[in-house]
């Protein structure tokens, strides 16, 4: 499969970096910088930075980079054919291109092509069952209703209970090797026997877990013989294509259905979301038995804003429900819980009870308030003051993780009401629970800070560039055309020192979201080294090299600042051009092949410093 290069380029012009980027995950303009959570690594504030200009992507703390094909490759986990024809079918570019051979061109697509020919070979098995293992099988589908329609739709299989079967049918294709197929997590190496290999799964349901483009990334296996010493659920291990924290189960067929109705179900395990779907709910995703995470929580907020909790009632349940209440309230979601019996799953409620019973349980949904405040009351602990107080502190903690103001306020609102409290004291420890997780407003400071050998740090922190010094001042003392211009030209590489890399972030957030700078507020987001900083800055007690002050006379007077204007932005902002471009030539000079680039470097410079005079 081979797409001509001028194709390939034709795709990338017409697939802007920061729009395609914005589609997957939310993106924020800081001056010409645009930031974001990175989604390669566990990221608090946004420390993935793209360049429009450049149309590529940099993450300082993880390093994860690359440009509009990688992005995709490495966030949907497909292969760079498949992101060309995403990107292809989302420009309105057709592509013509042999697609009759499989492509094993890397070991990404070989991946994904190993598992389809696990998937084919594991629901042929059930096919192909004989004597007392059919019956078996054939007894075990019956009981939990899964008949061939189901199946069929979700690829289910079996792996025989021999302990090469798998292996076997491979080698007799003899198409991927040994290490091939362990690499894809089918097989394991036999410890000290050489190239001895022997299945994972064995006498097993087979799952294929695909990704929301239909790729199979793995396989979950569920336990069937009592003689069987591994857990009730094996999954496929962490590979390439294969990350459980960035896979939703069922996301691959559901998210048309999502979309539609926006909302969406979310369940554990794979039974409870085929169950689901055999009586018609097909908007249903599931968490794969795993608490939910921010990555999947960030997948799914693609397709809609609305999230059905509905997991087991028992403790373990109940956990893992309130840790997706916390992940999907930070990431904006409006959160309803459907609650069954005690004891009662999906599937075994929707047996017993039947669909029109279910939907009514979807009709009762609760507020998570509600959720969280009837597992207090069957627990007999409203009681007491000390009680009720805890109740509501860890209400007040849910709220806090809500992004939007509004609607904490609401939320707040209707905690004081429903339980006769004094709505400022309610705020007041919501405030207080903010400031103790460096969160005083919202949208919080949005950069992560790379760490030391990530990025250039001048010599001494205390000693920083003047430049970067007179930025801070500037944006303290600028007018408001002086901060327009430094909040549309400033580029967040011109900044070499973290310490002033973290202010500088703060106050185009506070520029951004409320239109001014207020420095007692950026404070509290502060360490206390740059607080030190930011306060001696502000106060104009350091040296500085010169401004050029319009309003200079008020230097004049003592205890007095100058506004600097827009004439001092474009010259400041002028200076850290010339300083990037000074850094590029030293390192060019050491090329002699770069004379070129150097000659042109210093001519670039040279222009610059005819505009400042």
């Amino acid at each position: 499969m081979r797409i001509p290069q001028e194709k390939i380029t034709e795709i990338a012009v017409s697939n802007d970096i920061v729009d395609v980027i914005s589609g997957y995950i939310e993106v924020k303009k800081r001056g010409k910088s645009f930031l974001a959570l990175c989604p390669f690594h566990p990221d608090k504030n946004p420390s993935l930075h793209i360049s429009q200009q450049k149309q590529v992507y940099h993450c300082f703390s993880c390093k994860a980079g690359g440009n509009v094909f990688s992005f995709l490759e490495n966030y949907e986990h497909i292969t760079f054919i498949d992101a060309v024809k995403k990107l292809a079918e989302r420009a309105g570019i057709k592509l013509e291109y042999d697609s009759s051979k499989p492509d094993i061109s890397s070991e990404i697509s070989r991946m994904y092509e190993i598992n389809k020919e696990a998937a084919v070979y594991f629901r042929n098995n059930i096919r192909d069952l004989k004597s007392s293992e059919k019956e078996f099988v054939n007894s075990y589908l019956k009981s939990r209703g899964l008949d061939k329609k189901t199946i069929d739709r979700f690829g289910i299989g079996y792996s025989y209970k021999s302990w090469d079967g798998l292996l076997h049918h491979f080698q007799e294709e003899d198409v991927f090797s040994a290490a091939n197929i362990e690499s894809s997590g089918l097989i394991i190496k036999k410890e000290g026997s050489g190239n001895s290999y022997y299945d994972r799964f064995r006498g097993r349901l087979m799952f294929p877990i695909f990704n929301e483009n239909d790729k199979i990334v793995g396989f979950g296996g569920r336990k069937l013989y009592d003689d069987d010493t591994g857990g009730k659920y094996i999954n496929s291990p962490e590979s390439k294509i294969y990350n459980k924290s960035r896979i939703l189960y069922g996301l691959n067929f559901a998210k048309e259905k999502i979309r539609y109705s926006d909302f969406v179900i979310l369940v554990e395990g794979y039974m409870d979301l085929i169950a689901l779907s055999r009586n018609g709910f097909e908007n249903v995703v599931a968490s794969s038995g795993t608490a939910l995470t921010e990555d999947q929580a960030r997948l799914l907020s693609r397709y809609t804003k609305n999230v059905y909790l509905l997991f087991d009632s028992d403790a373990a349940g109940i956990k893992a429900a309130k840790r997706g209440i916390e992940i999907l309230l930070e990431t904006g979601f409006d959160i309803s819980i459907i609650s069954l019996p005690f004891g009662e799953d999906p599937d075994s409620y929707l047996k017993s009870k039947g669909k029109n019973e279910f939907e009514k349980r979807i009709s009762e949904k609760q507020s998570f308030i509600n959720f969280i405040g009837d597992i207090y009351n069957k627990d007999n602990k409203l009681g007491t003051v000390e009680e009720k107080t805890t109740f509501i502190k860890e209400m007040i903690g849910y709220i806090s993780k809500i992004p939007d103001r509004i609607k904490r306020a609401l939320f707040i609102k209707e905690i004081s009401e429903r339980y006769r409290l004094n709505e400022s004291i309610v705020t007041e420890e919501l405030f207080r629970i903010l400031k103790t997780a460096g969160r005083t407003s919202f949208p919080k400071s949005s950069v992560t800070l790379p760490e030391k050998d990530t990025v250039r740090i001048s010599k001494e922190e205390n000693n920083s560039n003047k430049f970067e010094l007179e930025l801070i001042e500037l944006f303290v003392h600028g007018d408001s055309e002086a901060l327009t211009y430094i909040e549309n030209n400033l580029h967040i590489e011109y900044i070499k020192s973290r310490s002033i890399l973290r202010i500088a972030e703060c106050m185009l957030d506070e520029l951004i979201n409320n239109g001014a700078v207020d420095v007692s507020i950026i404070l509290n987001q502060l360490d206390e080294k740059e607080k030190e900083l930011l306060t001696k800055v502000a106060n104009s007690e350091f040296e500085s090299s010169p401004l050029d002050r319009s309003a200079s006379d008020n230097l004049l007077t003592k205890n007095s600042h100058p506004v600097y204007n827009i004439k001092n932005a474009q010259d400041l902002l002028r200076k850290f051009r010339i300083r990037e471009l000074e850094i590029k030539r030293s390192e060019y000079k050491t090329d002699p092949e770069k004379y070129l680039e150097v000659f042109n470097i210093s001519k670039q410079i040279n222009e610059l410093m005819k505009e400042g005079r």
